[in-house]
Protein backbone atom coordinates (compact mmCIF):
# COMPACT_ATOMS: atom_id res chain seq x y z
CA UNK A 1 0.00 0.00 0.00
CA UNK A 2 2.76 2.44 0.86
CA UNK A 3 4.41 1.91 -2.51
CA UNK A 4 1.17 2.52 -4.37
CA UNK A 5 0.43 5.82 -2.59
CA UNK A 6 3.92 7.16 -3.16
CA UNK A 7 3.65 6.21 -6.85
CA UNK A 8 0.28 7.98 -7.10
CA UNK A 9 1.76 11.08 -5.47
CA UNK A 10 4.72 10.97 -7.90
CA UNK A 11 2.38 10.69 -10.92
CA UNK A 12 0.21 13.53 -9.61
CA UNK A 13 3.21 15.83 -9.15
CA UNK A 14 4.51 14.90 -12.61
CA UNK A 15 1.16 15.77 -14.21
CA UNK A 16 1.00 19.10 -12.38
CA UNK A 17 4.54 19.96 -13.48
CA UNK A 18 3.82 18.86 -17.05
CA UNK A 19 1.03 21.47 -17.25
CA UNK A 20 2.64 24.19 -15.14
CA UNK A 21 6.08 24.45 -16.75
CA UNK A 22 4.86 25.23 -20.31
CA UNK A 23 2.40 27.79 -18.95
CA UNK A 24 5.18 29.51 -17.03
CA UNK A 25 7.42 29.61 -20.12
CA UNK A 26 4.54 31.09 -22.13
CA UNK A 27 3.92 33.76 -19.52
CA UNK A 28 7.61 34.71 -19.39
CA UNK A 29 7.84 34.97 -23.18
CA UNK A 30 4.69 37.09 -23.40
CA UNK A 31 6.03 39.31 -20.65
CA UNK A 32 9.31 39.92 -22.53
CA UNK A 33 7.44 40.72 -25.76
CA UNK A 34 5.28 43.20 -23.85
CA UNK A 35 8.38 44.75 -22.30
CA UNK A 36 10.03 45.16 -25.71
CA UNK A 37 6.92 46.84 -27.12
CA UNK A 38 6.90 49.21 -24.16
CA UNK A 39 10.61 49.96 -24.63
CA UNK A 40 10.05 50.69 -28.34
CA UNK A 41 7.17 53.04 -27.53
CA UNK A 42 9.30 54.77 -24.89
CA UNK A 43 12.17 55.25 -27.34
CA UNK A 44 9.86 56.62 -30.03
CA UNK A 45 8.25 59.03 -27.57
CA UNK A 46 11.64 60.24 -26.31
CA UNK A 47 12.91 60.70 -29.86
CA UNK A 48 9.79 62.68 -30.81
CA UNK A 49 10.02 64.86 -27.67
CA UNK A 50 13.66 65.71 -28.32
CA UNK A 51 12.98 66.52 -32.00
CA UNK A 52 10.08 68.81 -31.07
CA UNK A 53 12.20 70.58 -28.46
CA UNK A 54 15.05 71.04 -30.96
CA UNK A 55 12.61 72.52 -33.51
CA UNK A 56 11.16 74.82 -30.82
CA UNK A 57 14.59 76.11 -29.75
CA UNK A 58 15.65 76.52 -33.40
CA UNK A 59 12.50 78.52 -34.20
CA UNK A 60 12.92 80.81 -31.17
CA UNK A 61 16.22 82.16 -32.45
CA UNK A 62 19.62 82.95 -30.99
CA UNK A 63 19.91 82.46 -27.22
CA UNK A 64 16.85 80.26 -26.81
CA UNK A 65 17.30 77.47 -24.29
CA UNK A 66 15.23 74.50 -23.18
CA UNK A 67 15.75 71.47 -20.96
CA UNK A 68 13.97 68.25 -21.92
CA UNK A 69 13.82 65.26 -19.59
CA UNK A 70 13.75 62.00 -21.57
CA UNK A 71 12.50 58.73 -20.10
CA UNK A 72 14.79 56.14 -21.66
CA UNK A 73 14.27 52.37 -21.43
CA UNK A 74 16.96 50.24 -19.81
CA UNK A 75 17.87 48.69 -23.17
CA UNK A 76 18.94 52.05 -24.67
CA UNK A 77 22.25 51.85 -26.54
CA UNK A 78 22.79 55.37 -27.90
CA UNK A 79 21.30 58.74 -28.77
CA UNK A 80 22.29 60.57 -31.96
CA UNK A 81 21.20 64.00 -33.10
CA UNK A 82 22.17 65.51 -36.42
CA UNK A 83 20.58 67.94 -38.83
CA UNK A 84 17.42 66.31 -40.03
CA UNK A 85 16.88 63.58 -37.43
CA UNK A 86 17.04 62.37 -33.85
CA UNK A 87 17.87 58.67 -33.43
CA UNK A 88 17.53 56.64 -30.23
CA UNK A 89 18.84 53.08 -30.56
CA UNK A 90 17.65 50.33 -28.23
CA UNK A 91 18.58 46.66 -28.07
CA UNK A 92 15.79 44.09 -28.58
CA UNK A 93 15.71 40.32 -28.91
CA UNK A 94 15.50 40.68 -32.70
CA UNK A 95 18.41 43.14 -32.96
CA UNK A 96 18.77 46.90 -32.63
CA UNK A 97 15.70 49.12 -33.02
CA UNK A 98 16.09 52.75 -34.05
CA UNK A 99 13.45 55.29 -33.09
CA UNK A 100 13.90 58.10 -35.62
CA UNK A 101 12.16 61.48 -35.56
CA UNK A 102 12.63 64.18 -38.20
CA UNK A 103 13.64 67.70 -37.24
CA UNK A 104 14.11 70.99 -39.08
CA UNK A 105 16.65 72.25 -36.55
CA UNK A 106 20.26 72.72 -37.57
CA UNK A 107 21.97 70.58 -34.90
CA UNK A 108 25.68 70.98 -34.33
CA UNK A 109 28.32 69.59 -32.04
CA UNK A 110 31.91 70.24 -31.11
CA UNK A 111 33.11 66.89 -32.48
CA UNK A 112 34.59 66.50 -35.97
CA UNK A 113 31.52 64.62 -37.30
CA UNK A 114 29.35 67.68 -36.52
CA UNK A 115 26.57 65.71 -34.84
CA UNK A 116 25.70 64.93 -31.26
CA UNK A 117 26.15 61.36 -30.08
CA UNK A 118 25.98 59.90 -26.61
CA UNK A 119 26.61 56.31 -25.59
CA UNK A 120 23.92 55.37 -23.08
CA UNK A 121 24.69 51.71 -22.37
CA UNK A 122 25.20 52.37 -18.66
CA UNK A 123 22.26 54.78 -18.28
CA UNK A 124 18.53 54.37 -18.23
CA UNK A 125 15.57 56.20 -16.78
CA UNK A 126 15.31 59.98 -16.74
CA UNK A 127 17.98 61.88 -18.67
CA UNK A 128 17.90 65.70 -18.87
CA UNK A 129 19.09 67.13 -22.19
CA UNK A 130 19.82 70.85 -22.52
CA UNK A 131 19.22 72.44 -25.92
CA UNK A 132 20.63 75.89 -26.71
CA UNK A 133 20.31 77.91 -29.93
CA UNK A 134 23.78 79.30 -30.63
CA UNK A 135 23.64 81.55 -33.73
CA UNK A 136 21.11 79.38 -35.57
CA UNK A 137 22.62 76.05 -34.55
CA UNK A 138 21.05 73.95 -31.81
CA UNK A 139 23.61 72.46 -29.44
CA UNK A 140 22.70 69.55 -27.19
CA UNK A 141 24.34 68.65 -23.91
CA UNK A 142 23.66 66.09 -21.22
CA UNK A 143 25.21 65.62 -17.80
CA UNK A 144 28.01 63.09 -17.53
Amino acid sequence: MKGQSSMELFVTIAIVLAFTVPVLFLLFSLNSVGYENTAKAQAESSSRSLAEAADFVFAQGNGAKRVVVLNLPSSTESLQAKSGEIIITIKTSSGNFEAVSPTIANISSNNKNNYYEQNLKAKSGLLPITLVNNNGKVELSAPG
